[in-house]
């Protein structure tokens, strides 16, 4: 694997100077260690105190997705990685490119890596009591989960109870300083680790329920990673339990209509927000550089979220009524996306759960909860739910708090695939209207491809076929 091939010592040295000097104003956290050998819990301490943890790349899943949309001149623009994930091309990926998403995300497994391998070495002193080790461990075990289970369902199939033990999933490491090359562990080995690395953390009695920060994850974060990852499994019940552990330790909504809201556009703008558990998110330098503009929501999100939904109209604007909505997080030659883990998507997974258990009014409660907390004051929301139509309105509801949201969409319509009910065939149109491409519903080609230069580090990795 690229990332584990490459000489550990450059990484202890990113370990100690990723963290620019701003982290500490907005975040509250010490400024890293200059060590480039991290020894001490100390040392473990100031590397998770690193906002890069929280800086990621999962952009290309929800261009993948069915929530955007390019136009004719995007699209006729000189080919690159962007439009063939856009248009589900066979090749993505040229000779040179670098999977970006792939390898930033193996940078911070590995970072994670260095102290859980570690952190029992770590010298007796001031700062190597119980509590402390046994929380760096816990965060750094929830920040691993978190993205292997992005990863897992980024490059391997969505999970099946029947296939999962033979899918291929990604290289599965948890051993820093080695010069290994694993092959791709199963979508079921990814999964037991991401599971079993959560329940580590969150059974530590020294974690506290919330980290100090949006980026020192506590007790609620871990269980709702757990929450996520049984729903994935369509295990609802499990799925379930953790959710109601999450929002007993944290439930709060952020009102849209407040003149308090306003859209984030980096880092630190989420300290402030009630509903964020593990703070996430992505800029994309490129997409705009290519396009020399921002991206638009494709007619279908539109239609699931209208007009007069804060979600829709906080998040893009149109010039006129004649003209295209575009995103509005953009800054200069930017796009920001918030992929943090919150209390929204929690509480839609227990609806979830609870709608497919048949609790269509407890499921019901949770989405006016929710949506009061979304739509304009003087909107009433006067639906009506029963046990036929809740799971419609908890998977829409889903898509309007979740799109643009480091690939959750996606790996929606992955495993609602694979119930015939729910399956469909997504299509990408051009201004005029004309279908232009299609991805059939479970094709492999919902699948990121590994790039070339990730195959040349690593042969052991099988690409997906295409």
């Amino acid at each position: 694997m690229m990332m584990y091939k490459r000489s550990i010592f450059f990484v202890l040295v990113i370990c100690g100077l990723w963290v620019l000097p701003g982290c500490k104003k907005f975040l509250d956290v010490s400024p890293p260690s200059t060590s480039i050998n991290p020894t001490t819990v100390k040392d473990f301490q100031e590397i998770l105190n690193g906002d890069t943890l929280s800086n990621c790349h999962f952009f290309l899943l929800d261009l993948m997705s069915d929530d955007m949309t390019l136009s004719n001149t995007q699209v006729a623009t000189a080919s690159n990685y962007y439009q063939r994930s856009y248009l589900w091309q066979s090749s993505i990926w040229n000779p040179a490119d670098a999977d970006v998403m792939y390898n930033s995300t193996y940078s911070r497994i590995l970072q994670m890596n260095i102290i859980l391998n570690r952190i029992d070495a770590a010298p007796d002193d001031a700062s190597n009591t119980p509590q402390n080790k046994s929380t760096v461990v816990s965060q750094a075990l929830i920040n691993r989960a978190w993205y292997y289970l992005q990863l897992v369902n980024a490059y391997g199939a969505a999970y099946d109870a029947v296939t999962s033990a033979t899918d291929p999933g990604v290289p599965l490491v948890t051993t820093a300083g080695t010069n290994a090359l694993p092959g791709r562990a199963s979508v079921a080995q990814v999964y037991a680790q991401v599971i079993g690395d959560l329940k580590a953390a969150v059974s530590n009695p020294y974690l506290p329920g919330k980290g100090v920060d949006i980026i020192h994850p506590g007790k609620a974060s871990g269980y709702a990673l757990l929450a996520r990852a049984y729903l994935y499994q369509g295990d609802y019940t499990a799925a379930l339990n953790y959710a109601d552990s999450t929002l007993a330790t944290q439930s709060s909504l952020q009102n849209y209509s407040l003149s308090t809201y306003f859209n984030p556009s980096q880092l630190p703008d989420l300290v402030p927000n009630p509903e964020i558990l593990l703070g996430r998110m992505t800029t994309d330098l490129a997409f705009i550089s290519f396009y020399s503009t921002t991206l638009m929501p494709s007619a279908s999100l539109t239609s699931t979220l209208t007009t007069s939904d804060l979600r829709y109209s906080k998040k893009f604007a149109s010039a006129s009524r004649f003209s295209p909505a575009i995103y509005r997080l953009s800054t200069g030659n930017s796009m920001v996306f918030d992929h943090s883990v919150g209390v929204p998507e929690v509480m839609l997974i227990k609806a979830e759960c609870l709608a497919r258990a048949g609790s269509f009014a407890e499921a019901g409660a949770l989405l006016a909860k929710l949506r009061i907390n979304r739509l304009p004051t003087y909107i009433t929301d006067s639906r009506t739910y029963t046990a036929a139509n809740i799971l419609g309105y908890v998977l829409d509801e889903r898509r309007r708090e979740l799109f643009y949201h480091g690939g959750l969409r996606l790996f929606d319509l992955k495993r609602l695939n694979k119930d015939a009910a729910l399956k469909q065939d997504i299509k990408r149109f051009n201004d005029s209207g004309t279908a232009i491409a299609t991805l059939p519903a479970g094709s492999g080609l919902y699948l990121v491809p590994f790039s070339p230069t990730v195959i040349a580090a690593n042969p052991n990795i099988v690409q997906n076929p295409r």
